[in-house]
Formats: C-alpha cells, sequence, structure tokens
C-alpha cells in the first residue's frame, strides 16, 4: 500500500525528508557538518538505488536494504564503512516511522558486519617530548607550540581546540570545552601548556592588525591573523611531525590517543578518561586501556631476560 502522506513526485518527498532529517540531527546531536556531508552522500546512495530499482525511501524493502549493502562491499567498501551506512540508514527509518513518512524499516533486522579491532595511532614519550621540543622565536614557532601543548594537554579534539576563545582559557588551569552532541566537559591544562600559553600571547598580539570580531576572541591565530582552522593545524602537526623525524604519520587525533594511552599506561581510572575525552560510551574509551595492556607486554618482551 502506498504511503498516504506522499505528495507528489517520490524524488520531493524523498530530498525534503532527508533534508529535515539531517536538519533534525543537526539540533538534537550536534552533527558536524563533516559528519552531514557523508550522512547525505549515503542517502543518496540508497534513494539511487532504489530508484534504479523501481522503489522509493518510504516503502523500501528488507530485500533491497540487503542487496544495497551488498552492493557496497561489492564495490569495496570496508567494513567499517558499510557500518557507518548501515547507522545512518537506520537511524533515517526510526525518523520517518516516527514521524508518520514509512510503515516499515527495512534495516531493522539487518546486523551490523563484524570489524576487526583498530588501535589507535599514539606517540610514545620520546616522541610527543621531540614534537613539543621544536625551539624557535616569533609567531608560528610560538603558536605551534602552544598548540601541540593544548592538544596534549587536554585530549582535545581539533575541532574544540580551533574553537577556543581567548577569555575561556588565558588565567585557567581547567576551562569547558563543547564537543560532539553540544555536551560541555572540563579539560585542564599543564604547567607545560600554560608556559607555552605564555609565551605565545605577546606574539599572537602581532596578527590582530587584520583581525576580524571573531578572531579579536579566538585563542589560536593563523599567520593572517583569522582564527586557525582545521586544516590548517592538520598542516601543522603534520609538518613538524616530519620536521621532528616521526616515523608515524601524526595528526592532531593522534595526540588526543597519545593523551589517553599516556593517561591510561598510568593507571587512571578509564572512566575518568572516558569523562576527559567526552565519550558518550565506556566501549570507546577502553580501547585504551587494550593498548597500554599491549604496550606493557611490549616493553616485557623487550626487557625480561628470558624474552
Amino acid at each position: 500500500m502506498a504511503n498516504p502522506s506522499l505528495n507528489g513526485e517520490a524524488g520531493d518527498f524523498g530530498g525534503t525528508m532527508k533534508e529535515e532529517y539531517l536538519d533534525y540531527l543537526e539540533a538534537v546531536r550536534g552533527l558536524s557538518e563533516h559528519t552531514r556531508l557523508a550522512y547525505r552522500r549515503d542517502l543518496d546512495s540508497w534513494e539511487a538505488f532504489l530508484a534504479n530499482c523501481g522503489g522509493h525511501l518510504a516503502e523500501a524493502s528488507p530485500a533491497q536494504a540487503g542487496d544495497f549493502l551488498r552492493r557496497l562491499g561489492r564495490d569495496g567498501l570496508s567494513p567499517r564503512s558499510v557500518n557507518r551506512v548501515l547507522s545512518c540508514l537506520r537511524g533515517f527509518y526510526r525518523y520517518l516511522l516516527r514521524t508518520g513518512r514509512a510503515f516499515s524499516h527495512p534495516f531493522a533486522g539487518i546486523h551490523s558486519l563484524k570489524t576487526p579491532r583498530r588501535l589507535p595511532v599514539f606517540l610514545f614519550e620520546k616522541e610527543i617530548q621531540a614534537l613539543l621540543d621544536e625551539d624557535g622565536h616569533g609567531f608560528q614557532p610560538l603558536r605551534d607550540r602552544v598548540l601541540f601543548e593544548i592538544l596534549y594537554s587536554t585530549g582535545c579534539r581539533v575541532s574544540e581546540v580551533c574553537a577556543l576563545d581567548l577569555g575561556t582559557v588565558v588565567g585557567k588551569t581547567r576551562f569547558p570545552v563543547t564537543g560532539k552532541g553540544n555536551k560541555t566537559r572540563t579539560v585542564f591544562l599543564t604547567p607545560s601548556a600554560k608556559k607555552a600559553l605564555e609565551a605565545y600571547l605577546p606574539a599572537r598580539l602581532s596578527r590582530l592588525e587584520a583581525a576580524d570580531a571573531d578572531a579579536v576572541k579566538a585563542l589560536l591565530l593563523n599567520s593572517k591573523g583569522q582564527r586557525l582552522g582545521v586544516r590548517g593545524v592538520q598542516k601543522i602537526v603534520g609538518r613538524a611531525a616530519a620536521r621532528a623525524g616521526l616515523v608515524k604519520a601524526a595528526t592532531p587525533h593522534t595526540l588526543r590517543h597519545t593523551f589517553a594511552t599516556h593517561l591510561s599506561s598510568e593507571g587512571m581510572d578509564v572512566r575518568v578518561v572516558q569523562e576527559l575525552l567526552g565519550h558518550s560510551r565506556l566501549e570507546t574509551t577502553q580501547v585504551y586501556t587494550h593498548l597500554s595492556m599491549d604496550r606493557l607486554k611490549d616493553v616485557m618482551r623487550a626487557a625480561h631476560p628470558h624474552g
């Protein structure tokens, strides 16, 4: 039976409902622009698949859902990527059911694919120190040093660090950050990070001539006097890692992993690490406990007389 809430062409319905769903996620879950684009691609791909087999979003069948996911696998998507698409579409149909736009959930009985545990890349103490010990005077070296110190001291995501304002951080040992889902948590600056911040602030003033209203309050600036962006931080970390001779392809998220791994290695309770990272699920944080144990085993193998 056709869905009575369908008015006009299926394409009109699909386009409207996809945007409504994405707007809903953005408002309720604080969906980032990057994730919104990924979800839109997933929804567009599913709608195009249905159009090719004579179906449409509101009346898709479990058989069509299974065929779609199998096609993604044949197209070379990893199990992890297929699971992301599945998560997006499950949420989409839950939304359609709640709003009366669909009568059934084609993905309801489909289980996620098993994925191998992927341990995060982190830096050892000597490696992170090589990154932090980069010397230099002037705006850029001082800005880079405080950037690295804040990433490693707080475990913040790169987007969270870029959003920091001067008044939130200066003179503070702890301060609030707003993360995924608009959830606020408290993070802490180490004495080393505070020292780097004090050294950076006078150099920051030299870039304020061209600053707009947002940059004036921003903590971290680029060389043009604007708020430092995510892509800029990614380039800064990558270049610094290469200069420091690191073999690993370090990213801003590598420093977040390093922060969590080092805390776990020092015996910090996993629930405290969870709170500091802003994870909603404990299972997400527990990977660092496993990582710490794997690391301990490597140290034991290297140090024990019998290997």
